[in-house]
């Protein structure tokens, strides 16, 4: 059995991600910086939906000026906030709806009421082609720009009594830069929309990956402390009538385990976990001698490990020892470090299989497995888990240096410094 992890990317999901089939839209999503503080989304969307109205209400300066009918001017009046109503509601609010008829409306309202209300109507159909340029390839939306901003040019030009240069440049550069202008508000509120949506689902897996933090701690943290305060009441239990002396000075011992216990659950609550690794060596052997197994390990530990690493793999020997203590039928041990080809490694063994007899799976052990092969992937390395031959079981951590800028010869080399300082 192989149990390997991999740390899951922080990538959140943008509310642009989800495009209608057969749909030009080519940005990708995006991953949000969340840094610094925040526009409010609803403030912007106040904002958007102002200067809508605004660009609507300067549209319908010209056509209302030269429109005496009453009647006229109500219907071109009610054209301007259909066309605003199906632009907010079709890409404002840091959402894209209705795709195709949102864009098949603007372009209706925008262009088709000026054989009616006049050549200044068509400055409006710069909602049209903001919209295009916010959810079209950039082949296929500076065409549009330039064709409707040319056609306005050209009917604005003609508009006079004569033809007049300056007249359609007016009406040209007066479309692009509303054009524009509807565009960059609705990227802004885009943008915003993508923030808040970040926020939102980064303080989500914040909090999941605390509660995760916290199950994963309790369990590794405190399993084997739980365990050997198990094996020493148990043995006091055998002890207190025949040997009351030896019982005594178990006792002590059992005290000692509680207080470590109580230690081990106030670090889980307050997130410091940074472990001792020749501690934990030593408590490993206690424990291990207590349930009766016979321990082999070099007490010489490596020099200059990390100590996200040497934490690492404190936890994953004490996770190691407690599943031989109440998973296996081991009656001796051996765990050992090392160090080469830029990584190091924990290996823990023991002859708890027995022979002829299926390997349990995972999840009869919990989910203590999973939880060390998570520890281990969120420093680049890999567990590995099962059993060898002869009836043991073998279980092998390693984790590169390389992620923390150890070098393989950093750690047989103690004169390394030195000599690179005597060479300056």
């Amino acid at each position: 059995m192989v149990v390997t992890a991999r740390a899951p990317d922080v990538r959140v999901r943008s509310p642009y991600s989800r495009r209608a089939k057969g749909a030009t839209r080519s940005r990708s999503d995006t991953v949000v910086p969340l840094a610094g503080k925040a526009f409010p989304a609803r403030l912007v969307y106040t904002v958007h939906a102002g200067v809508c109205f605004g660009i609507g209400v300067l549209g319908l300066l010209g056509p209302l000026r030269d429109v005496r009918s009453w009647p006229v001017s109500l219907v071109a009046a009610g054209y301007a906030v259909a066309l605003i109503a199906v632009h907010l509601v079709g890409f404002g609010y840091g959402r894209i709806r209705f795709r195709g008829p949102a864009l098949a409306l603007q372009a209706v309202l925008g262009l088709v009421p000026v054989f009616q209300l006049g050549v200044a109507w068509s400055v409006l159909s710069s909602f049209f082609v903001g919209s295009v340029l916010l959810v079209a390839k950039p082949l296929v939306s500076l065409p549009v720009l330039v064709f409707v901003s040319s056609g306005v040019g050209v009917m604005s030009a003609r508009a006079g009594a004569g033809p007049s240069i300056a007249d359609g440049l007016h009406g040209a550069a007066l479309t692009a830069v509303a054009a524009g202008a509807v565009f960059g508000l609705a990227w802004f509120v885009r943008l915003a929309a993508e923030r808040e949506n970040g926020r939102r689902e980064l303080t989500t897996r914040v909090v999941a990956e605390e509660r995760m933090r916290f199950s994963r701690d309790t369990h590794d943290l405190l399993g084997l402390s739980l365990s050997a305060i198990t094996l020493k009441v148990e043995l006091i239990r055998r002890l207190v009538d025949a040997q009351p002396a030896q019982a005594q000075q178990e006792l002590t011992e059992l005290v000692t385990m509680s207080r470590q216990a109580l230690a081990d659950v106030r670090s889980v609550a307050a997130g410091q976990r940074e472990l001792s690794l020749a501690d934990e060596c030593a408590a490993a052997a206690a424990v291990l001698t207590s349930a009766g197994v016979t321990v082999r390990f070099d007490p010489v530990l490596p020099e200059g490990l990390p100590e996200a690493v040497a934490t690492t793999f404190a936890t994953v020997l004490r996770e190691s020892v407690t599943n031989v203590v109440r998973h296996s039928k081991a009656t001796w041990c051996e765990f050992a470090f090392g160090a080469g080809g830029g990584e190091a490694w924990l290996t823990v063994a023991n002859d708890g299989v027995v022979p002829g007899e299926a390997e349990p799976c995972e999840e009869e052990h919990g989910s203590g497995l999973r939880n060390l092969a998570h520890r281990v992937s969120l420093h680049g390395g890999e567990l590995t888990a099962g059993a060898g031959p002869g009836g043991t079981h073998l279980l092998r951590a390693s984790v590169p240096l390389e992620l923390f800028g150890v070098g393989a010869r950093s750690w047989f080399d103690p004169f390394r410094a030195i000599r690179r300082r005597w060479r300056s």
